[in-house]
């Protein structure tokens, strides 16, 4: 798989994780889970799912940069 590529699965589960957390905060504000009539608890578990997504889709992003760094000074 080359670089690119995984560059760009990163970046697709980055924003996959935005877009979860972004649901899930609408769905915790929604007027609904305000009056109690929905627990909040599912969301803000998927929340914390959604953040350690992002979060892993950017170690990724970082590995491939220290790779790129290291193979680029190696050449030089």
């Amino acid at each position: 798989m080359s670089d690119i590529s995984v560059l760009g699965v990163a970046q697709t589960g980055i924003q996959t994780g935005l877009n979860g957390m972004k649901k899930n905060a609408l769905n915790i504000a929604s007027k609904e889970a305000m009056q109690n009539q929905s627990s909040p608890v599912n969301d803000l578990i998927e929340m914390k799912m959604n953040k350690y997504q992002v979060l892993a889709s950017g170690k990724v992003v970082e590995t491939v940069d220290e790779m790129l760094g290291s193979l680029l000074d190696e050449k030089t």
